[in-house]
């Protein structure tokens, strides 16, 4: 079953612990974390994982039974190429690990991606954790054919936006020519909310274990009634998961 997860970004400015909060009472499986490259991650996770906001976060997650997806994000720079416990790059690994999330996010930066997503792929390989690399106008990284070529032959893969206004069978080959490449789908809550209904089908034949995140573009899109809100957006996800046939009688 396709874990169903809420970035952090939709609930901006709210804290970590306010996000597990809202994704349980939505009927969420799962958040993504941002724990380097704001000023509210700064402020959270500037002692990486001495930070008081880590163990409240550990409580609220496994009294919760919600997961953390992904965590990030890393910055591809120059310091990638020697290990530098004091660069925020690290901070990200590191908590990764202790919250048990299954991928890091990585998005082009000073530096060539052709030389520091393979650095960043191995040293994440050390905590056991995938790197997937963000598709990102107007950067190094502009398209998924050129994610593709930069994460071929590490351990990575790489973020998949979807329109959700998208055509099903598009999107199913999409899928499948990516193959273990992709590790998960990104649906915009903006998006979610502006459709008249759900797109029948259009997520149903994504494999039961690429997860599927509900982000936003600009911070706080869930600005008011979050729970009421985010429990509107899993209900659109589930719907679209919904195969058309499924429940037909013969």
């Amino acid at each position: 079953m396709n874990r169903v997860a809420l970035h952090q970004s939709t609930v901006h400015p709210m804290s970590p612990v306010d996000l597990v909060e809202i994704a349980r009472r939505a009927g969420l499986d799962a958040i993504g974390l941002r724990v380097a490259a704001t000023a509210e991650a700064h402020e959270w996770w500037s002692h990486g994982i001495g930070s008081p906001m880590l163990s409240a976060l550990v409580d609220a997650l496994l009294e919760s039974r919600v997961t953390v997806l992904d965590i990030g994000r890393v910055e591809l720079g120059p310091e990638l190429r020697s290990v530098d416990f004091a660069h925020p790059y690290v901070r990200v690994l590191e908590l990764g690990t202790r919250l048990g999330a299954q991928f890091v996010t990585a998005r082009a930066g000073t530096g060539d991606p052709a030389e520091l997503f393979p650095l960043l792929a191995e040293l994440a390989g050390r905590y056991r954790l995938r790197p997937l690399l963000t598709v990102v106008p107007g950067t190094p990284v502009d398209s998924v054919g050129r994610a593709l070529e930069l994460i071929g032959g590490t351990s990575g893969g790489i973020v998949l936006d979807v329109d959700p206004r998208r055509d099903p069978a598009e999107l199913e080959e999409s899928v499948v020519e990516l193959g273990d490449r992709l590790g998960y789908v990104r649906i915009l809550a903006s998006a979610l909310e502006e459709l008249p209904e759900a797109t029948p089908g259009l997520l149903a034949t994504l494999p039961p274990h690429i997860p599927i995140a509900i982000g936003a573009d600009e911070p706080g899109h869930l600005d008011s009634d979050q729970v009421a809100r985010a429990t509107a957006l899993r209900r659109t996800v589930d719907a679209m998961l919904r195969h058309p046939r499924a429940g037909a009688t013969v």
